[in-house]
C-alpha cells in the first residue's frame, strides 16, 4: 500500500520498466482507442495469457492484478487533474507525466463499483498506448501460476468484461485486470505509448523496490515484498526490546515492526510513534514489517548494474547484497538473508504464538510459570530468569577499567576468579554507555562466569513465559516475554546465551 506524497510530486512507483531514459522526442498525439488495440509488443503478455509477476492493487473493495509488463508505473494523484475531453464520463481529467499527457479515467466506474477517491494513478499500457486509471491502494507485488488462475468467461464463451481470471491472495479473491479489454472501452482516448527496448527488459531482472530509512537510501526486490504501508500510527511492541520498536495492524493482523537501520547494523531509528513500513514475506506465510520513511521507486534493475560491497564488513554480515548506482547510491537488502536472520524469524512468530496463548491451558505457550528477576536497564524493564543469577553484588569500585574492549566494560576479582563486567544496557543499546551502574548480576554458562551491569533491581516476579526463539542470544534475538502481574510485558534477557556468544566468539578469533 502507498499513501500520497507532497501534492504535484511523483513518488514514480514504477513496477514496470521506467520510460524516464527514453523522452528524447516531443509527446506523441493522443490516439483514439475505438478500434480494437493492437496486441502487445512480442515477450510482452498476451492476457488472458497468464502467470508470471504481477502488481495488486486496490479499487473500492475489490482486489485486482495486472502483468508487471502491463504497468508503466505507479504516481500519487495530483490534487488538480488538467482538464480533459473526452466521450466517456469515467475519464476524469489528464495527468502530464514526463512529456506526455495522459488521460485518467476512474477505473471504479466501468468495473460496476461507483466512482472513485482514489489518491493514485497507475498508468497502464494497452497495446501501444498508455492510460492512467485512479485506483485506492498498491498492496505490492506478487508470483501467481497460470494454474492458480482461474480463466473468466460468460455462459456464452465471451470474455468477462474487464477481467480475464480470478485469483485468491492470502485467502482474499481477486480478478485480473485485462488492458486489452480497457483499450477496447467505446470512446476511450490512450496517449501513444514511447517505445521502449524490450531486448533490454528482458535482462533487467525483477523489479527492485527504493525506499529511505534515515539517511540511507536502500533497495529491496519487490518479490520479497507483501505491501508498503504509508506512514501509521504504531501499536507499542509486547517487550522493550531495542530491535522490535512497534506493532502495524494491517489487513486484520499485528504484524511486529523492527527498527531496519538497527537490523542491517547501520545505526538506529530510535523509538517511533509512526512510521511507514515494506511488509516482507517471511516463511510459512509470516510477515514482519520493516521501519521507513517513504518510498522512493520501483524500478527494474539489470544484475551488471548492482555493485559489489566487497569483503569487509559492512553493518550486519551478510544483509547487504550490493550497492545500486541510480540518480542516488542505494544499499540492496538480501531477501534471502532476511528470511534467515533469526531475530526476524523469532519477532515474525509473535503473532502466532500470541495466538497459542490466546487458547490458553497447558498446551498454550503461557501454560507454565518460573520465577524472574525483573531489572532496570536504562529506561526499560527486563526479566531474567532466576535460574542463571548466582549473586547479585554492588558495582566493585576496585577494578580494571576495559573501556577499549568491545565486550566486556572492566575487570573484577571475585571469588578466586577474574570476572569482565558486561554494560548490559548499552550491549542491548538500552542506555548509553560509559553511565554508572549500581549493580552487577553474576551469571555462569559452561563453567564461564560473567558479571552483567544492571541500573537497577524493580522485584522478583514468578509469571508465565512466552517463548519466541529457542535460545536468545542478547539483542539481536528476544528469547522471550513475559506479562507481569501489572499487566505490563517486558522481555526476557538470555545471559547464558550472550556468555555462550562471546566465548564461541573467543574461540573462532583463537
Amino acid at each position: 500500500m502507498i499513501g500520497r506524497d507532497t501534492p504535484g510530486r511523483s513518488v514514480a512507483y514504477a513496477l514496470g520498466q521506467r520510460a524516464a531514459a527514453s523522452v528524447p522526442a516531443p509527446p506523441p498525439p493522443p490516439m483514439q482507442a475505438d478500434a480494437p488495440a493492437e496486441p502487445l509488443p512480442p515477450g510482452g503478455p498476451t492476457l488472458p495469457e497468464l502467470g508470471g509477476l504481477h502488481g495488486i492493487f486496490r479499487v473500492g473493495s475489490s482486489l485486482l492484478a495486472l502483468h508487471i509488463e502491463a504497468i508503466r508505473e505507479v504516481t500519487p494523484r495530483p490534487a488538480t487533474l488538467a482538464s480533459f475531453p473526452s466521450r466517456r464520463d469515467d475519464v476524469i481529467g489528464a495527468l502530464h507525466l514526463r512529456g506526455s499527457v495522459i488521460p485518467i479515467m476512474d477505473l471504479a466506474r466501468p468495473l460496476g463499483l461507483g466512482a472513485s477517491d482514489g489518491t493514485i494513478i497507475l498508468v497502464l499500457r494497452t497495446g501501444g498506448g498508455v492510460i492512467g486509471v485512479l485506483i485506492d491502494e498498491i498492496c505490492g507485488v506478487i508470483a501467481l501460476e497460470a494454474r492458480a488462475l482461474s480463466p473468466l468467461r460468460d455462459a456464452g464463451g465471451a470474455e468477462s468484461g474487464l477481467v480475464s481470471a480470478g485469483f485468491v491472495n492470502n485467502g482474499t479473491p481477486g480478478a485480473v485486470l485485462d488492458p486489452q479489454a480497457v483499450a477496447r472501452l467505446p470512446g476511450l482516448t490512450v496517449t501513444t505509448d514511447i517505445p521502449v527496448d524490450r531486448s533490454h527488459n528482458a535482462e533487467a531482472g525483477e523489479p527492485m523496490l527504493l525506499f529511505d530509512c534515515g539517511d540511507v537510501p536502500l533497495g529491496l526486490p519487490a518479490s520479497a515484498v507483501d505491501a508498503t504501508v504509508p506512514r501509521c500510527r504504531l501499536g507499542a511492541p509486547a517487550a522493550d526490546s531495542p530491535l522490535w520498536i512497534g506493532v502495524l495492524d494491517h489487513n486484520g493482523r499485528r504484524i511486529p515492526v523492527v527498527d531496519t537501520l538497527r537490523l542491517l547494523g547501520l545505526g538506529s531509528s530510535g523509538r517511533l510513534t509512526e512510521s511507514a513500513s515494506v511488509v516482507l514475506r517471511m516463511p510459512d506465510n509470516r510477515l514482519i514489517a520493516l521501519a521507513i520513511d517513504e518510498v522512493r521507486d520501483m524500478r527494474r534493475v539489470r544484475a551488471q548494474e548492482v555493485l559489489e560491497l566487497q569483503r569487509f564488513r559492512l553493518g550486519e554480515p551478510g544483509m547487504l547484497c550490493g550497492l545500486y548506482r541510480a540518480e542516488r547510491d542505494h544499499l540492496l537488502l538480501d531477501p534471502q538473508a532476511c528470511c534467515n536472520d533469526e531475530r526476524l524469524v523469532a519477532l515474525s512468530r509473535i503473532e502466532e504464538e500470541a495466538a497459542l496463548a490466546s487458547v490458553g491451558g497447558e498446551g498454550g505457550s503461557l501454560g507454565r510459570t518460573e520465577p524472574f528477576l525483573i531489572a532496570q536497564l536504562g529506561g526499560a524493564i527486563c526479566a531474567i530468569p532466576l535460574s542463571q543469577v548466582e549473586e547479585i553484588i554492588p558495582t566493585p569500585a576496585a577494578r580494571i577499567n576495559l573501556d577499549g574492549m568491545q565486550f566486556a566494560r572492566a575487570l573484577i576479582a571475585h571469588r578466586g576468579r577474574g570476572v569482565p563486567l558486561v554494560d548490559l544496557p548499552a550491549r542491548l543499546g538500552m542506555a548509553v554507555a560509559g553511565e554508572v551502574r549500581p549493580f552487577a548480576i553474576l551469571a555462569e554458562d559452561g563453567g564461564d562466569h560473567v558479571g552483567f551491569l544492571i541500573d537497577g533491581l524493580v522485584a522478583v516476579e514468578r509469571v508465565a513465559l512466552q517463548r519466541l526463539a529457542a535460545r536468545g542470544d542478547n539483542a539481536r534475538v528476544p528469547a522471550a516475554t513475559v506479562r507481569l502481574p501489572d499487566g505490563r510485558t517486558c522481555e526476557v534477557i538470555d545471559l547464558a546465551a550472550i556468555i555462550a556468544a562471546e566465548r564461541d566468539a573467543s574461540v573462532q578469533a583463537a
